[in-house]
């Protein structure tokens, strides 16, 4: 993800907040994962399938369509479990392919992770460090951030402020139907 160059932050659908700091804590989380495996593609995502971060070969992938079924297959698959009594943390998706095994697996409360590796990679290893990395990603998005990360996230907030901004969208709306 691109930040401001004031040290901003970015704001995900699923209400979650990533700082630069953490962006920077995911990033070596997917590059550590990508090069043990080693993975041919790893796509992060939040629940709403807005995609996060991505590495590996991404030629002819639209990550954007990719990110909504990631969140959607997991939900789907969550939902499932939860019917059955099967449902716990850290739940995984296995897809074994004839070229490609494919392992959906959700990152915490906000995060969707799928990660792709060769059929020459044994599964066991394969899920184990998918796992580990899935528990990594977790715990950066649930610390705090940097305080000086924090000021910034909080003058932007002060400068909107709730009245604000839903005045903005009021405004915006109506100039949309008055047109």
């Amino acid at each position: 993800m691109k930040f401001q160059p004031n040290g901003g932050h970015y704001s995900l659908r699923s209400g979650l907040t990533i700082y630069p700091s953490q962006d920077k804590l995911i990033s070596q989380t997917l590059t550590e994962l990508k090069q043990k495996l080693p993975a041919h593609l790893i796509v992060l995502v939040d629940v709403t399938g807005q995609v996060v971060s991505a590495q590996g070969e991404q030629k002819n992938v639209d990550l954007v369509s990719l990110g909504s079924l990631i969140a959607g297959d997991l939900a789907a698959s969550q939902e499932i479990a939860r019917l059955t009594g099967q449902y716990q943390d850290n739940q995984m998706v296995l897809r074994e392919g004839q070229n490609i095994h494919t392992f959906i697996i959700e990152a915490g409360i906000h995060l969707a992770m799928l990660v792709q590796v060769a059929e020459s990679v044994p599964l066991g290893w394969g899920r184990m460090l998918t796992v580990k990395s899935a528990q990594r990603l977790s715990e950066i998005v649930e610390q705090a951030p940097q305080p000086h990360e924090q000021t910034t996230s909080q003058k932007t907030q002060d400068l909107l402020g709730e009245e604000a901004l839903s005045e903005l969208f009021t405004d915006a709306l109506d100039d949309l139907w008055m047109e």
